[in-house]
């Protein structure tokens, strides 16, 4: 910041810019549950402890820790997901083998046992179907769930530069 009309002087930690508390409430019995006042003066509900974050690099380890836990949540979810959809797969088929037929898609039986040929394709469809849930599954492991602290997020820093043919600008920020 510029002190002096004849100079430039150091920023010093009293003259630099503040801004008012993050208020956040933390679980007492829970230390990866929050819950988020509208206001910052709201009272604490009972429960619960204040947590402020009052610079920069508070907030960024906020933030790192939240996205962390709603990280593991939508993993255990959705790992979750894919084990009741492997126990449901695994259902129908032991149904399907222990019935002997499937149904056609015009409503009427088509008998598997017995006859090589189909219990050979339904060998091939299942393999096929099992390695093409593996590959979408594969392609899912990075979760973001992109929590931010918006007043940081946003901010003419953060903001996509913009440059277009027909006006000549190179990375002005819009």
């Amino acid at each position: 910041m510029c002190g002096s009309p004849g100079g430039h002087q150091p920023l010093r930690e009293r003259q630099a810019r503040r801004f008012e508390p993050i208020v956040v409430w933390q679980a007492d019995q829970d230390p990866d549950r929050y819950s988020y006042p509208g206001q910052a003066d709201e009272p604490c509900p009972p429960g619960y402890h204040r947590v402020e974050i009052t610079d920069l690099p508070q907030a960024d380890k906020f933030v790192a820790r939240v996205n962390s836990i709603e990280r593991r949540k939508m993993e255990q979810a959705r790992d979750l997901r894919q084990a009741l959809d492997d126990a449901g797969v695994k259902d129908r088929r032991s149904e399907e083998d222990a019935r002997g037929w499937v149904m056609r898609a015009d409503g009427s039986k088509f008998y598997i046992r017995g006859n090589a040929r189909a219990e050979a394709l339904q060998r091939a469809a299942r393999q096929w179907a099992d390695r093409r849930r593996d590959q979408k599954r594969s392609g899912q492991r990075h979760l973001d769930p992109h929590f931010h602290i918006q007043v940081f997020s946003f901010d003419g820093g953060h903001r996509n530069s913009y440059s277009g043919p027909e006006t000549g600008w190179r990375e002005r920020k819009s």
